[in-house]
């Protein structure tokens, strides 16, 4: 075993990142412990973690694994309560808006006909998304009234409950991309465009759309820090919107942020910043 810090990795789906987290990890001399929430049941009694980074996909799990951890006295990174603000997109609208962060003209409608006077205060063409979800899964583009019928009826044939909650937002098509900071502690790293790709008016790096390293000028860095803070997230990725007249507008804030993206556009090292981050975490 290492003589350094002990850093637990709780994930559900192992992909490229939590891959080369494991490998940062090892070449800072911490010791690893991988944690598989699908595989392993987790027990509030911990003596061999002195930090766990919570890496999981699913956000419910994600913050149930931060919440266990917490319980057994062991620092958490994210916290749950700032995955569970960034995981819901209600959460964090509020928690953005509070802090006076500009974001795009929303209306929350919580079922069925509150639904549609969302729409019609927002006005179309609109966006309509449920409040958890990642990847751009179950976000649509509303361009008619006909088309926001036919998404109302098919989230209705939706079990959960929480996919009957539409928050209605502008659509916002200047340009064609959106900007993606990714903030560690009091630190921007850096910023990058996600342009979309061909046919799909989503930025999302999932679908295709092609990352390219941006100016990180100052408005953008006190935006993405203030907007980090907004939600208590320690690691956190900032989705932010371009305007006509030069400002921002803040759109979402992912607490478990993939950033394989981003290494491809600015060809900063991210998971031995991570590393970093919590081996000084530990040390304070």
């Amino acid at each position: 075993m290492s003589g350094g810090p002990a850093i637990e990795i709780i994930y559900d789906i192992p992909r490229i990142e939590e891959k080369l987290l494991v490998k940062a990890a090892r070449m800072a001399s911490a010791s690893v412990k991988l944690t598989n929430i699908k595989q392993h049941p987790l027990r509030f009694e911990v003596s061999d973690t002195d930090v766990s980074l919570v890496r999981c996909v699913s956000m419910y799990g994600a913050m149930h694994a931060a919440a266990i951890r917490e319980g057994a006295g062991v620092r958490t990174v994210n916290r749950s309560s700032a995955i569970m603000i960034s995981g819901d997109k209600v959460l964090t609208l509020s928690r953005l808006k509070a802090s006076g962060l500009p974001v795009p003209r929303s209306a929350v409608g919580l079922d069925h006909t509150a639904a549609y006077k969302a729409l019609e205060y927002v006005g179309l063409p609109a966006v309509d998304k449920p409040p958890v979800g990642s990847w751009g899964r179950l976000i649509a583009l509303i361009r008619d009234n006909e088309t926001f019928k036919t998404i109302l009826e098919h989230r209705d044939m939706i079990a959960n409950r929480l996919m009957r909650t539409h928050i209605i937002q502008e659509y916002i098509d200047l340009p064609n991309r959106d900007i993606r900071t990714l903030v560690i502690g009091d630190e921007v790293l850096a910023a990058m465009f996600r342009y979309r790709s061909d046919g799909d008016w989503r930025t999302n790096v999932a679908r295709g759309a092609v990352p390219i390293m941006a100016y990180l000028n100052d408005e953008l860095r006190e935006i993405s820090l203030k907007a980090a803070q907004a939600v208590g997230g320690e690691i956190v990725s900032v989705d932010v919107f371009e305007m006509r007249d030069g400002g921002y507008l803040v759109n979402e804030v992912n607490g478990v942020p993939e950033f394989k993206g981003f290494i491809r556009a600015t060809g900063i090292d991210v998971s031995a910043k991570i590393i970093d981050y919590l081996v000084k975490l530990v040390r304070c």
